[in-house]
Parts: structure tokens; C-alpha cells; sequence
């Protein structure tokens, strides 16, 4: 995995769309940000949204599970690690800005934040659940 920062931060009013979506993914698969789509509405899991079309063409697919919003962060994380042990995987929630974020887990906890604030995540997204998206091949 390369750690790397988002291109663009988050700022709507000014006609700008974070990137933290496509850097992420962009992270689990070793490639520049730039190589992938970056369309607004970024997290999602819309399956005609431009990154699903750009993993399909590679032969892969976003797999994505939802967890209620109730449930603690922590428990989430080691709910998902305890049956993915060593497997990185996105997880989504709402960051300190106040924004839907998304960031790489691996083993109960974040291993990295793509924002350029390390804006982290502190609650469930905007729609009230945590994502937790894996990356697999399209069989």
C-alpha cells in the first residue's frame, strides 16, 4: 500500500470536492490519485458511479457493507478485522470537518487518513451507517 494525501480538500462552497475517495482506493491499489475518476458524490455505493466503471474495466469490484450508525467505531473495526485478519479495507463515517471521510483500516484500528488535515473519523456518515467497502476481483 502507498500512503498517500488527497489532491483536493473538501470545500463545496468554493466548487471544490475532496478527494479522499479515489486516494483511498487509490492507496490499496499502489497508484497515483490521479489515475482514477474523481466525480463528485465520491463515497458511495452507487454501482454505475465512475470508479465502480473504472475498477469493473480492471477486472475488479467494491464490495460494501453497512453498519448501523448506533453501533461504537471500535466495535465495527474489530468486528471486521476479527474475520479479515491482515486485510486493509476502507472505512467510511463522518470526519471532525464535518464531511462523509473515508479512510484505510486494518486489524481494529486506522492505519491511514488520507486527508490533508488528518481529519480522522468520529461518527457514522451523513445517512447514519458505517461503510466498510474491500476491494475484489470481478470473477
Amino acid at each position: 500500500m502507498i500512503a498517500q494525501k488527497q489532491l483536493f480538500r473538501h470545500e463545496p462552497d468554493k466548487g471544490i470536492y475532496g478527494d479522499c475517495w479515489r486516494t483511498a482506493i487509490a492507496c490499496l491499489l499502489d497508484l497515483p490519485p490521479e489515475d482514477l475518476p474523481h466525480v463528485h458524490g465520491g463515497i458511495t455505493t452507487d454501482a454505475e458511479h465512475p470508479v465502480n466503471d473504472w475498477l469493473a474495466e480492471r477486472g475488479l469490484v467494491l464490495l460494501a457493507t453497512a453498519f448501523h450508525g448506533e453501533d461504537p467505531m471500535q466495535t465495527i473495526l474489530d468486528a471486521v478485522s476479527a474475520c479479515n485478519k491482515g486485510v486493509r479495507f476502507l472505512f467510511s463515517g463522518t470526519s471532525r470537518t464535518g464531511c462523509n471521510h473515508v479512510v484505510i483500516a486494518q486489524d481494529g484500528k486506522i492505519i491511514h487518513d488520507p486527508s490533508l488535515t488528518d481529519a480522522g473519523i468520529i461518527g457514522p456518515c451523513d445517512d447514519g451507517y458505517w461503510w466498510v467497502n474491500f476491494i475484489g476481483r470481478r470473477v
